[in-house]
Protein backbone atom coordinates (compact mmCIF):
# COMPACT_ATOMS: atom_id res chain seq x y z
CA UNK A 1 0.00 0.00 0.00
CA UNK A 2 3.01 2.44 0.51
CA UNK A 3 4.50 1.85 -2.57
CA UNK A 4 1.49 2.25 -4.41
CA UNK A 5 1.19 5.57 -2.60
CA UNK A 6 4.83 6.46 -2.89
CA UNK A 7 4.47 5.61 -6.75
CA UNK A 8 1.37 7.96 -6.79
CA UNK A 9 3.21 10.88 -5.30
CA UNK A 10 6.21 10.37 -7.58
CA UNK A 11 4.10 10.22 -10.50
CA UNK A 12 2.58 13.76 -9.42
CA UNK A 13 5.81 15.08 -8.73
CA UNK A 14 7.45 14.43 -12.03
CA UNK A 15 4.03 15.46 -14.23
CA UNK A 16 4.71 18.77 -12.25
CA UNK A 17 8.36 19.28 -12.31
CA UNK A 18 7.65 18.62 -16.15
CA UNK A 19 4.92 21.14 -16.87
CA UNK A 20 6.69 23.93 -14.44
CA UNK A 21 9.96 23.65 -15.74
CA UNK A 22 9.00 26.15 -18.26
CA UNK A 23 7.48 28.30 -16.14
CA UNK A 24 8.75 31.69 -17.09
CA UNK A 25 10.01 33.48 -13.70
CA UNK A 26 10.93 36.96 -15.14
CA UNK A 27 10.01 38.44 -18.11
CA UNK A 28 12.52 41.30 -19.05
CA UNK A 29 11.03 44.22 -19.69
CA UNK A 30 7.41 43.69 -18.51
CA UNK A 31 6.05 47.03 -17.19
CA UNK A 32 3.06 45.58 -15.92
CA UNK A 33 1.40 42.92 -13.61
CA UNK A 34 -0.23 40.09 -14.89
CA UNK A 35 -2.59 37.52 -13.22
CA UNK A 36 -1.69 34.67 -15.44
CA UNK A 37 1.20 32.23 -15.69
CA UNK A 38 3.59 32.18 -18.96
CA UNK A 39 5.58 28.99 -19.88
CA UNK A 40 8.34 29.01 -22.51
CA UNK A 41 9.85 25.33 -23.54
CA UNK A 42 10.12 22.55 -26.34
CA UNK A 43 8.45 19.41 -27.09
CA UNK A 44 10.27 16.88 -29.94
CA UNK A 45 8.61 16.87 -33.19
CA UNK A 46 9.93 13.63 -34.50
CA UNK A 47 10.88 9.94 -33.08
CA UNK A 48 14.64 10.79 -32.74
CA UNK A 49 13.99 13.83 -30.54
CA UNK A 50 16.34 15.67 -33.24
CA UNK A 51 13.61 18.12 -34.47
CA UNK A 52 13.16 20.68 -31.09
CA UNK A 53 9.77 22.42 -31.79
CA UNK A 54 9.59 25.67 -29.52
CA UNK A 55 6.37 26.74 -27.57
CA UNK A 56 5.27 29.49 -25.25
CA UNK A 57 1.75 29.38 -23.71
CA UNK A 58 0.15 32.38 -22.04
CA UNK A 59 -2.32 30.96 -19.85
CA UNK A 60 -5.92 32.39 -19.48
CA UNK A 61 -6.53 35.75 -17.57
CA UNK A 62 -10.10 34.19 -16.13
CA UNK A 63 -9.80 30.18 -15.30
CA UNK A 64 -6.51 28.76 -16.03
CA UNK A 65 -7.48 25.65 -14.46
CA UNK A 66 -10.59 25.04 -16.13
CA UNK A 67 -10.85 27.62 -19.98
CA UNK A 68 -10.23 25.77 -22.83
CA UNK A 69 -6.80 25.48 -24.73
CA UNK A 70 -6.83 27.26 -28.04
CA UNK A 71 -3.45 26.26 -30.09
CA UNK A 72 -2.28 29.02 -32.68
CA UNK A 73 0.09 28.76 -35.95
CA UNK A 74 1.17 31.76 -37.71
CA UNK A 75 1.81 31.08 -42.01
CA UNK A 76 4.49 32.06 -44.22
CA UNK A 77 5.37 29.57 -44.49
CA UNK A 78 8.19 30.06 -42.06
CA UNK A 79 7.03 32.64 -40.16
CA UNK A 80 6.85 32.49 -36.37
CA UNK A 81 4.06 31.73 -33.98
CA UNK A 82 5.84 34.19 -31.50
CA UNK A 83 5.13 36.86 -33.92
CA UNK A 84 1.16 36.44 -33.38
CA UNK A 85 2.40 36.90 -29.99
CA UNK A 86 3.93 39.89 -29.78
CA UNK A 87 2.38 41.63 -32.90
CA UNK A 88 -1.26 40.50 -32.86
CA UNK A 89 -2.98 38.33 -30.19
CA UNK A 90 -0.69 38.11 -27.15
CA UNK A 91 -0.87 39.93 -23.93
CA UNK A 92 2.69 41.59 -24.20
CA UNK A 93 3.25 44.34 -27.26
CA UNK A 94 7.02 45.07 -27.68
CA UNK A 95 7.96 49.54 -27.26
CA UNK A 96 9.49 50.75 -29.89
CA UNK A 97 12.96 50.33 -27.83
CA UNK A 98 12.74 46.66 -28.28
CA UNK A 99 13.18 46.32 -24.68
CA UNK A 100 10.14 46.94 -22.81
CA UNK A 101 7.02 45.55 -22.99
CA UNK A 102 3.55 47.04 -22.43
CA UNK A 103 0.07 45.55 -22.32
CA UNK A 104 -2.50 44.72 -25.19
CA UNK A 105 -5.64 44.71 -23.13
CA UNK A 106 -7.37 42.50 -26.36
CA UNK A 107 -5.46 39.67 -25.97
CA UNK A 108 -6.90 35.79 -27.20
CA UNK A 109 -6.09 34.93 -23.66
CA UNK A 110 -9.25 36.79 -22.27
CA UNK A 111 -11.10 33.18 -21.56
CA UNK A 112 -8.89 30.86 -22.99
CA UNK A 113 -5.35 29.37 -22.13
CA UNK A 114 -3.37 30.47 -25.71
CA UNK A 115 -0.39 28.32 -26.95
CA UNK A 116 1.55 29.28 -29.77
CA UNK A 117 3.69 26.34 -31.75
CA UNK A 118 6.87 27.79 -33.67
CA UNK A 119 5.99 25.55 -36.76
CA UNK A 120 8.21 24.18 -38.68
CA UNK A 121 11.28 23.23 -37.51
CA UNK A 122 13.76 25.98 -38.52
CA UNK A 123 11.48 28.94 -37.64
CA UNK A 124 12.22 30.92 -34.60
CA UNK A 125 13.64 29.07 -31.94
CA UNK A 126 12.62 25.71 -33.46
CA UNK A 127 15.63 23.85 -34.47
CA UNK A 128 17.53 20.57 -35.84
CA UNK A 129 19.92 19.59 -32.97
CA UNK A 130 21.95 17.73 -35.85
CA UNK A 131 22.19 20.54 -39.04
CA UNK A 132 22.13 24.15 -37.99
CA UNK A 133 19.99 26.67 -39.68
CA UNK A 134 17.66 23.94 -40.73
CA UNK A 135 15.50 25.15 -43.15
CA UNK A 136 13.69 22.06 -45.01
CA UNK A 137 10.02 21.91 -44.91
CA UNK A 138 7.12 20.61 -46.70
CA UNK A 139 3.16 20.19 -46.37
CA UNK A 140 3.00 16.61 -45.38
CA UNK A 141 6.59 17.11 -43.23
CA UNK A 142 5.03 20.36 -41.54
CA UNK A 143 1.50 18.03 -40.39
CA UNK A 144 3.88 15.36 -38.76
CA UNK A 145 5.74 17.79 -36.87
CA UNK A 146 2.77 19.49 -35.86
CA UNK A 147 1.11 16.50 -34.65
CA UNK A 148 3.93 14.80 -32.73
CA UNK A 149 4.50 18.37 -31.37
CA UNK A 150 0.88 18.52 -30.16
CA UNK A 151 0.88 15.20 -29.30
CA UNK A 152 3.92 15.85 -26.69
CA UNK A 153 2.62 18.94 -25.73
CA UNK A 154 -0.19 16.92 -23.90
CA UNK A 155 2.05 14.03 -23.06
CA UNK A 156 4.96 15.21 -21.55
CA UNK A 157 5.36 19.38 -21.68
CA UNK A 158 1.98 20.06 -19.96
CA UNK A 159 0.20 16.97 -19.29
CA UNK A 160 -2.56 19.35 -16.46
CA UNK A 161 -4.21 20.09 -20.71
CA UNK A 162 -4.37 16.51 -21.75
CA UNK A 163 -8.11 16.29 -21.21
CA UNK A 164 -9.24 20.01 -21.79
CA UNK A 165 -10.73 20.94 -24.38
CA UNK A 166 -9.09 22.27 -27.12
CA UNK A 167 -9.07 24.29 -31.03
CA UNK A 168 -6.37 24.87 -33.09
CA UNK A 169 -6.23 28.47 -34.77
CA UNK A 170 -3.85 30.45 -37.12
CA UNK A 171 -4.21 32.66 -40.09
CA UNK A 172 -2.67 32.70 -43.54
CA UNK A 173 -0.94 29.55 -44.10
CA UNK A 174 -1.85 28.19 -41.48
CA UNK A 175 -5.00 27.58 -43.86
CA UNK A 176 -3.23 24.72 -44.92
CA UNK A 177 -0.99 23.64 -41.58
CA UNK A 178 -4.63 23.76 -39.88
CA UNK A 179 -6.88 21.20 -42.34
CA UNK A 180 -4.04 18.87 -42.79
CA UNK A 181 -3.68 18.98 -38.88
CA UNK A 182 -6.94 18.64 -38.02
CA UNK A 183 -7.51 15.76 -40.57
CA UNK A 184 -4.33 13.81 -39.05
CA UNK A 185 -6.02 14.74 -34.70
CA UNK A 186 -9.39 13.29 -36.11
CA UNK A 187 -7.73 10.64 -37.38
CA UNK A 188 -5.66 9.99 -33.90
CA UNK A 189 -8.87 9.90 -32.07
CA UNK A 190 -10.45 7.97 -33.92
CA UNK A 191 -7.40 5.18 -33.82
CA UNK A 192 -6.60 5.87 -29.99
CA UNK A 193 -3.54 7.16 -30.38
CA UNK A 194 -4.03 10.84 -29.96
CA UNK A 195 -3.79 11.39 -26.07
CA UNK A 196 -6.69 14.30 -26.27
CA UNK A 197 -10.20 13.08 -27.21
CA UNK A 198 -11.65 16.79 -26.51
CA UNK A 199 -10.82 18.38 -29.68
CA UNK A 200 -13.83 20.47 -30.73
CA UNK A 201 -12.94 22.91 -33.42
CA UNK A 202 -10.89 25.08 -35.80
CA UNK A 203 -10.51 28.56 -36.71
CA UNK A 204 -8.53 29.64 -39.80
CA UNK A 205 -8.11 33.71 -40.68
CA UNK A 206 -7.65 34.60 -43.96
CA UNK A 207 -6.37 31.00 -44.66
CA UNK A 208 -4.67 30.14 -47.53
CA UNK A 209 -6.84 27.39 -48.59
CA UNK A 210 -7.42 27.79 -51.97
CA UNK A 211 -4.34 29.00 -54.16
CA UNK A 212 -6.07 29.17 -57.88
CA UNK A 213 -9.29 30.08 -55.82
CA UNK A 214 -7.71 32.90 -53.97
CA UNK A 215 -5.71 33.87 -56.87
CA UNK A 216 -9.11 34.29 -59.21
CA UNK A 217 -11.04 35.91 -56.34
CA UNK A 218 -8.14 38.90 -56.50
CA UNK A 219 -8.30 39.51 -60.19
CA UNK A 220 -11.96 40.12 -58.99
CA UNK A 221 -11.61 42.01 -55.48
CA UNK A 222 -8.70 44.38 -57.39
CA UNK A 223 -11.17 44.88 -60.26
CA UNK A 224 -13.62 46.85 -58.14
CA UNK A 225 -11.02 48.07 -55.60
CA UNK A 226 -10.14 50.26 -58.41
CA UNK A 227 -7.22 48.61 -59.61
CA UNK A 228 -7.61 48.51 -63.31
CA UNK A 229 -9.33 50.70 -65.99
CA UNK A 230 -12.97 50.37 -66.86
CA UNK A 231 -11.34 49.52 -70.63
CA UNK A 232 -9.22 47.11 -70.09
CA UNK A 233 -11.50 44.83 -67.48
CA UNK A 234 -13.98 45.18 -70.50
CA UNK A 235 -10.79 44.02 -72.71
CA UNK A 236 -10.42 41.02 -69.95
CA UNK A 237 -13.92 40.36 -69.94
CA UNK A 238 -14.42 40.14 -73.81
CA UNK A 239 -11.26 38.68 -74.91
CA UNK A 240 -9.72 36.66 -72.02
CA UNK A 241 -12.69 34.51 -70.11
CA UNK A 242 -13.23 32.58 -73.22
CA UNK A 243 -16.96 33.45 -73.19
CA UNK A 244 -17.57 31.86 -69.99
CA UNK A 245 -18.44 33.72 -66.35
CA UNK A 246 -16.22 36.26 -65.20
CA UNK A 247 -17.11 35.10 -61.86
CA UNK A 248 -16.32 31.84 -62.14
CA UNK A 249 -13.37 32.08 -65.18
CA UNK A 250 -9.90 30.29 -64.28
CA UNK A 251 -7.43 33.16 -64.55
CA UNK A 252 -4.66 30.83 -63.43
CA UNK A 253 -4.13 29.57 -66.52
CA UNK A 254 -2.69 33.02 -67.78
CA UNK A 255 0.08 32.92 -64.90
CA UNK A 256 3.59 30.73 -64.11
CA UNK A 257 4.73 29.65 -60.84
CA UNK A 258 7.98 28.15 -59.65
CA UNK A 259 6.78 27.68 -55.79
CA UNK A 260 3.10 27.22 -56.25
CA UNK A 261 2.51 29.68 -53.72
CA UNK A 262 3.14 32.76 -55.80
CA UNK A 263 2.29 33.44 -58.74
CA UNK A 264 2.64 36.13 -61.80
CA UNK A 265 1.09 36.89 -65.30
CA UNK A 266 2.91 34.65 -68.31
CA UNK A 267 3.91 36.84 -71.46
CA UNK A 268 0.61 36.22 -72.86
CA UNK A 269 -1.77 39.51 -73.68
CA UNK A 270 -4.38 38.09 -71.11
CA UNK A 271 -1.35 37.65 -68.26
CA UNK A 272 -0.09 41.39 -68.53
CA UNK A 273 -3.99 42.58 -68.52
CA UNK A 274 -3.62 39.98 -64.93
CA UNK A 275 -0.93 40.78 -63.58
CA UNK A 276 -1.77 44.61 -62.15
CA UNK A 277 -4.89 42.62 -60.74
CA UNK A 278 -3.14 39.69 -58.60
CA UNK A 279 -0.10 41.69 -57.46
CA UNK A 280 0.04 41.78 -54.32
CA UNK A 281 2.84 44.78 -54.26
CA UNK A 282 6.21 42.42 -54.37
CA UNK A 283 7.72 45.20 -56.57
CA UNK A 284 6.23 48.01 -54.32
CA UNK A 285 5.10 49.66 -57.59
CA UNK A 286 1.52 50.84 -56.54
CA UNK A 287 3.07 51.35 -52.79
CA UNK A 288 -0.14 49.44 -50.51
CA UNK A 289 0.51 47.18 -48.21
CA UNK A 290 -0.33 43.54 -49.43
CA UNK A 291 -1.86 42.60 -45.61
CA UNK A 292 -4.14 46.04 -45.64
CA UNK A 293 -5.23 47.19 -48.39
CA UNK A 294 -5.72 50.54 -46.49
CA UNK A 295 -2.91 50.84 -44.03
CA UNK A 296 -0.30 53.04 -44.57
CA UNK A 297 3.00 53.80 -43.22
CA UNK A 298 3.50 57.48 -44.03
CA UNK A 299 6.78 58.80 -42.56
CA UNK A 300 9.53 56.15 -42.43
CA UNK A 301 11.81 58.54 -41.37
CA UNK A 302 10.39 57.95 -37.94
CA UNK A 303 11.88 54.38 -38.20
CA UNK A 304 15.56 55.07 -38.75
CA UNK A 305 15.38 58.00 -35.72
CA UNK A 306 16.76 57.36 -32.18
CA UNK A 307 14.51 54.90 -30.24
CA UNK A 308 12.28 57.08 -28.03
CA UNK A 309 13.15 56.51 -23.98
CA UNK A 310 10.71 53.91 -22.70
CA UNK A 311 12.54 52.94 -19.45
CA UNK A 312 9.43 52.05 -18.03
CA UNK A 313 9.10 54.60 -14.91
CA UNK A 314 9.13 57.67 -16.57
CA UNK A 315 6.96 57.01 -19.87
CA UNK A 316 3.98 55.45 -17.25
CA UNK A 317 3.78 57.17 -14.74
CA UNK A 318 3.42 60.42 -17.13
CA UNK A 319 1.06 57.97 -19.16
CA UNK A 320 -0.93 57.82 -16.27
CA UNK A 321 -1.17 61.15 -15.22
CA UNK A 322 -3.08 61.88 -18.44
CA UNK A 323 -4.77 58.95 -18.01
CA UNK A 324 -6.26 60.04 -15.07
CA UNK A 325 -7.28 63.36 -16.71
CA UNK A 326 -9.04 61.42 -19.45
CA UNK A 327 -11.09 59.92 -16.48
CA UNK A 328 -12.18 63.07 -15.13
CA UNK A 329 -13.36 64.30 -18.95
CA UNK A 330 -15.35 61.20 -19.32
CA UNK A 331 -17.09 62.12 -15.79
CA UNK A 332 -17.41 65.46 -17.01
CA UNK A 333 -19.10 64.31 -20.49
CA UNK A 334 -22.22 62.85 -18.22
CA UNK A 335 -22.46 66.47 -16.92
CA UNK A 336 -22.20 68.27 -20.33
CA UNK A 337 -18.70 69.70 -19.42
CA UNK A 338 -16.43 67.32 -22.25
CA UNK A 339 -13.47 69.03 -22.47
CA UNK A 340 -12.09 66.96 -25.23
CA UNK A 341 -8.66 66.36 -25.75
CA UNK A 342 -7.56 69.81 -24.60
CA UNK A 343 -5.90 68.35 -21.19
CA UNK A 344 -3.74 65.82 -23.25
CA UNK A 345 -1.80 68.50 -24.85
CA UNK A 346 -1.57 72.16 -25.09
CA UNK A 347 -1.40 72.22 -28.38
CA UNK A 348 -3.95 69.12 -29.76
CA UNK A 349 -2.37 69.12 -32.85
CA UNK A 350 0.52 67.51 -31.46
CA UNK A 351 -1.63 64.63 -30.94
CA UNK A 352 -2.33 63.31 -34.63
CA UNK A 353 -1.22 60.24 -35.46
CA UNK A 354 1.13 61.46 -38.52
CA UNK A 355 2.66 58.33 -38.86
CA UNK A 356 0.03 55.96 -39.84
CA UNK A 357 -3.94 55.82 -39.57
CA UNK A 358 -4.28 53.43 -37.03
CA UNK A 359 -4.63 53.54 -33.57
CA UNK A 360 -1.81 52.18 -31.99
CA UNK A 361 0.58 54.59 -33.35
CA UNK A 362 2.26 53.01 -36.72
CA UNK A 363 2.77 49.63 -34.33
CA UNK A 364 1.93 47.77 -37.41
CA UNK A 365 4.38 49.30 -39.11
CA UNK A 366 7.71 48.87 -36.86
CA UNK A 367 6.77 46.16 -34.48
CA UNK A 368 8.70 43.11 -36.31
CA UNK A 369 12.11 45.29 -35.67
CA UNK A 370 10.87 45.90 -31.88
CA UNK A 371 10.13 42.02 -31.62
CA UNK A 372 13.33 41.06 -32.90
CA UNK A 373 15.28 43.04 -30.94
CA UNK A 374 13.72 41.97 -28.12
CA UNK A 375 13.57 38.01 -28.88
CA UNK A 376 17.47 38.76 -29.61
CA UNK A 377 18.69 39.79 -26.47
CA UNK A 378 20.47 36.91 -24.34
CA UNK A 379 18.39 38.14 -21.26
CA UNK A 380 15.10 37.66 -23.03
CA UNK A 381 16.50 33.85 -24.51
CA UNK A 382 17.55 33.00 -20.87
CA UNK A 383 13.89 33.97 -19.50
CA UNK A 384 12.05 32.02 -22.45
CA UNK A 385 14.62 28.89 -21.25
CA UNK A 386 16.13 28.81 -24.98
CA UNK A 387 19.36 26.24 -24.91
CA UNK A 388 22.65 27.04 -25.54
CA UNK A 389 22.57 24.15 -28.01
CA UNK A 390 20.62 26.38 -29.79
CA UNK A 391 22.46 29.50 -29.76
CA UNK A 392 25.45 27.96 -30.66
CA UNK A 393 24.26 26.94 -34.20
CA UNK A 394 24.14 30.64 -34.52
CA UNK A 395 20.72 31.04 -34.91
CA UNK A 396 18.90 34.50 -34.59
CA UNK A 397 15.31 34.46 -34.06
CA UNK A 398 13.62 36.10 -37.08
CA UNK A 399 10.00 36.77 -37.67
CA UNK A 400 10.05 35.00 -41.21
CA UNK A 401 13.02 32.60 -42.00
CA UNK A 402 13.29 33.69 -45.70
CA UNK A 403 15.33 30.46 -46.27
CA UNK A 404 12.44 28.66 -45.55
CA UNK A 405 10.20 30.59 -47.60
CA UNK A 406 12.20 30.60 -50.69
CA UNK A 407 13.13 26.58 -50.67
CA UNK A 408 9.38 25.97 -49.78
CA UNK A 409 7.44 23.99 -52.76
CA UNK A 410 3.63 23.82 -51.92
CA UNK A 411 2.59 20.39 -51.88
CA UNK A 412 -1.52 20.46 -51.77
CA UNK A 413 -3.11 23.71 -53.40
CA UNK A 414 -6.20 23.17 -52.33
CA UNK A 415 -7.30 21.66 -49.38
CA UNK A 416 -10.71 20.32 -50.27
CA UNK A 417 -9.42 16.67 -49.35
CA UNK A 418 -8.84 16.99 -46.09
CA UNK A 419 -11.85 19.14 -45.28
CA UNK A 420 -13.84 16.11 -46.97
CA UNK A 421 -12.25 13.52 -45.08
CA UNK A 422 -12.78 15.94 -41.23
CA UNK A 423 -16.13 15.85 -42.16
CA UNK A 424 -16.55 12.16 -43.14
CA UNK A 425 -14.67 10.93 -40.15
CA UNK A 426 -16.00 12.60 -37.80
CA UNK A 427 -17.40 10.69 -34.54
CA UNK A 428 -18.30 14.11 -32.22
CA UNK A 429 -20.11 17.05 -32.88
CA UNK A 430 -17.92 19.85 -34.57
CA UNK A 431 -17.39 23.19 -35.59
CA UNK A 432 -14.95 25.49 -38.12
CA UNK A 433 -14.91 29.38 -38.15
CA UNK A 434 -13.20 30.43 -41.70
CA UNK A 435 -12.63 34.28 -40.94
CA UNK A 436 -11.13 37.05 -43.13
CA UNK A 437 -10.33 40.73 -42.63
CA UNK A 438 -12.36 42.04 -45.61
CA UNK A 439 -9.70 44.34 -46.98
CA UNK A 440 -6.72 41.67 -47.12
CA UNK A 441 -5.07 40.99 -50.62
CA UNK A 442 -2.78 37.90 -49.54
CA UNK A 443 -5.53 35.60 -48.68
CA UNK A 444 -9.33 37.30 -49.73
CA UNK A 445 -12.45 36.97 -48.07
CA UNK A 446 -14.55 36.13 -51.41
CA UNK A 447 -11.85 33.41 -52.74
CA UNK A 448 -11.86 31.48 -48.80
CA UNK A 449 -16.23 32.32 -48.90
CA UNK A 450 -16.08 30.70 -52.65
CA UNK A 451 -13.76 27.52 -51.23
CA UNK A 452 -15.98 26.88 -48.37
CA UNK A 453 -19.00 27.12 -50.64
CA UNK A 454 -17.22 24.19 -52.40
CA UNK A 455 -16.40 22.16 -49.18
CA UNK A 456 -20.41 22.21 -48.59
CA UNK A 457 -20.87 21.13 -52.28
CA UNK A 458 -18.46 18.80 -52.45
CA UNK A 459 -19.97 16.98 -49.64
CA UNK A 460 -23.55 17.09 -50.43
CA UNK A 461 -22.50 15.30 -53.58
CA UNK A 462 -20.77 13.01 -52.08
CA UNK A 463 -23.78 11.90 -49.67
CA UNK A 464 -25.99 11.82 -52.74
CA UNK A 465 -23.93 9.57 -54.54
CA UNK A 466 -23.40 6.89 -51.61
CA UNK A 467 -27.08 6.50 -50.33
CA UNK A 468 -30.60 7.39 -51.43
CA UNK A 469 -32.28 10.01 -51.04
CA UNK A 470 -34.54 8.52 -48.56
CA UNK A 471 -32.07 6.83 -46.32
CA UNK A 472 -30.43 10.33 -46.85
CA UNK A 473 -33.11 12.14 -44.93
CA UNK A 474 -34.00 9.57 -42.39
CA UNK A 475 -29.76 9.28 -41.17
CA UNK A 476 -28.81 12.42 -41.73
CA UNK A 477 -29.19 16.32 -43.44
CA UNK A 478 -27.45 18.19 -46.41
CA UNK A 479 -25.19 20.96 -45.74
CA UNK A 480 -27.56 23.81 -45.38
CA UNK A 481 -26.78 27.53 -45.70
CA UNK A 482 -28.04 30.36 -43.39
CA UNK A 483 -28.46 33.55 -44.87
CA UNK A 484 -25.09 36.26 -44.43
CA UNK A 485 -26.32 38.24 -41.51
CA UNK A 486 -24.27 41.52 -39.50
CA UNK A 487 -23.03 40.93 -36.76
CA UNK A 488 -22.07 43.71 -34.15
CA UNK A 489 -19.12 44.42 -31.66
CA UNK A 490 -20.03 45.58 -28.24
CA UNK A 491 -23.65 45.13 -27.21
CA UNK A 492 -24.96 46.00 -31.17
CA UNK A 493 -23.24 49.30 -31.09
CA UNK A 494 -20.82 49.17 -33.67
CA UNK A 495 -20.76 46.87 -37.07
CA UNK A 496 -18.14 44.15 -36.95
CA UNK A 497 -18.68 42.15 -40.04
CA UNK A 498 -20.80 39.72 -41.69
CA UNK A 499 -21.68 35.87 -41.35
CA UNK A 500 -23.23 33.09 -42.82
CA UNK A 501 -23.69 29.27 -41.49
CA UNK A 502 -22.94 26.38 -42.88
CA UNK A 503 -24.81 23.18 -41.05
CA UNK A 504 -25.13 19.64 -41.81
CA UNK A 505 -24.95 15.97 -39.63
CA UNK A 506 -22.71 13.41 -41.32
CA UNK A 507 -22.84 9.80 -41.37
CA UNK A 508 -21.72 8.74 -37.93
CA UNK A 509 -24.29 11.68 -36.52
CA UNK A 510 -21.79 14.16 -35.75
CA UNK A 511 -23.21 17.89 -36.02
CA UNK A 512 -20.99 19.85 -38.14
CA UNK A 513 -20.97 23.81 -38.22
CA UNK A 514 -18.90 25.97 -40.81
CA UNK A 515 -19.10 30.08 -40.04
CA UNK A 516 -18.09 31.90 -42.93
CA UNK A 517 -17.40 35.48 -40.97
CA UNK A 518 -15.72 38.46 -41.80
CA UNK A 519 -14.26 41.34 -39.85
CA UNK A 520 -14.98 44.95 -41.09
CA UNK A 521 -11.69 47.19 -41.82
CA UNK A 522 -9.16 44.56 -40.70
CA UNK A 523 -6.60 43.48 -43.29
CA UNK A 524 -4.66 39.62 -43.07
CA UNK A 525 -3.56 40.31 -39.03
CA UNK A 526 -7.34 40.95 -37.72
CA UNK A 527 -6.13 39.82 -34.05
CA UNK A 528 -4.16 43.21 -34.98
CA UNK A 529 -6.30 45.58 -36.97
CA UNK A 530 -9.60 44.78 -35.57
CA UNK A 531 -8.76 43.62 -31.84
CA UNK A 532 -11.94 44.24 -30.01
CA UNK A 533 -13.91 42.44 -32.07
CA UNK A 534 -11.32 40.02 -33.24
CA UNK A 535 -11.19 38.67 -29.23
CA UNK A 536 -15.21 38.84 -28.96
CA UNK A 537 -15.55 36.71 -31.91
CA UNK A 538 -12.79 33.91 -30.56
CA UNK A 539 -14.31 33.76 -27.21
CA UNK A 540 -17.50 33.57 -28.29
CA UNK A 541 -16.16 30.70 -30.89
CA UNK A 542 -14.83 28.52 -27.73
CA UNK A 543 -17.09 29.16 -25.49
CA UNK A 544 -20.04 28.11 -27.62
CA UNK A 545 -22.55 25.38 -26.65
CA UNK A 546 -21.26 22.34 -28.56
CA UNK A 547 -24.20 21.84 -31.79
CA UNK A 548 -25.53 25.81 -31.18
CA UNK A 549 -25.26 28.34 -33.80
CA UNK A 550 -22.72 30.72 -32.40
CA UNK A 551 -23.87 34.87 -31.57
CA UNK A 552 -20.96 36.66 -32.36
CA UNK A 553 -22.58 40.02 -31.45
CA UNK A 554 -22.91 38.15 -27.86
CA UNK A 555 -20.80 40.33 -25.28
CA UNK A 556 -21.23 38.13 -22.47
CA UNK A 557 -18.33 36.52 -23.16
CA UNK A 558 -15.92 39.61 -23.43
CA UNK A 559 -16.59 42.91 -21.92
CA UNK A 560 -15.60 45.52 -24.23
CA UNK A 561 -14.62 48.07 -21.32
CA UNK A 562 -11.50 46.48 -20.08
CA UNK A 563 -9.48 47.99 -17.24
CA UNK A 564 -6.09 47.70 -17.84
CA UNK A 565 -3.64 45.97 -15.52
CA UNK A 566 -1.33 47.48 -12.51
CA UNK A 567 1.75 48.61 -13.43
CA UNK A 568 5.22 47.17 -11.80
CA UNK A 569 6.61 50.47 -11.29
CA UNK A 570 4.09 52.28 -9.31
CA UNK A 571 1.49 49.82 -8.31
CA UNK A 572 -1.72 52.04 -9.22
CA UNK A 573 -4.79 50.64 -10.54
CA UNK A 574 -5.85 52.26 -13.98
CA UNK A 575 -9.93 52.20 -14.06
CA UNK A 576 -10.08 53.79 -17.37
CA UNK A 577 -11.14 52.32 -20.51
CA UNK A 578 -8.51 50.91 -22.86
CA UNK A 579 -9.12 53.14 -25.97
CA UNK A 580 -7.73 56.74 -23.97
CA UNK A 581 -5.36 55.01 -21.81
CA UNK A 582 -3.27 52.93 -25.27
CA UNK A 583 -3.73 56.01 -26.91
CA UNK A 584 -1.96 58.01 -24.34
CA UNK A 585 0.51 55.37 -23.46
CA UNK A 586 1.74 54.90 -27.02
CA UNK A 587 1.98 58.67 -27.71
CA UNK A 588 4.47 58.99 -24.68
CA UNK A 589 6.37 55.97 -26.22
CA UNK A 590 6.52 56.87 -29.95
CA UNK A 591 7.43 61.06 -28.72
Amino acid sequence: MFRSLLGVALLTVTVFSQGEKDLIKNLPGLLFKTNFNSYSGYVDANAGGTWKMHYMLTESRSNPDTDPLLVWFNGGPGCSSLGGLFEELGPFYVNFDGQTLYENPYAWNAKANVLYLESPIGVGYSYDTTTPRYFKANDDQSAGQNLLALTNFFKIAQPKYANRTFYLSGESYAGIYIPMLTDLIVQGINDGSFPNKNFQGSAIGNGFMNVRGLLNALTLWSAYHGRVSMQDWNTIKTNCTKGADVDSFDFSQYTKTTNKIDYVGDDSACGKLIQPLISQNANNDEGFDQYNFYQECYDKSVFQAPAPPASGKRVKRNALHGVSATQKNLQYQKLGNFQGTANLAQNTATLVNRFSNDNQFGYFCWNEDAVSTYLNTDAVQNALNIPQEWKNQNNTWADCRDTIYNNYVLTYDTTNQFFNRIIKNLKTDFRFLIYNGDVDTVCNYLGDAKHILQVATDNNLVVRSIITYSLLLSRFSFFQSGPRTPWYYSNNKQLAGYVQTYTGKNANGANIIIDLLTVKGAGHMVPYDRAGPSVQMITNFVWAPQNSQIDYTNSSNFDPNIQLSDLIDSGSSSTISFGFAIFVVLLNAIF
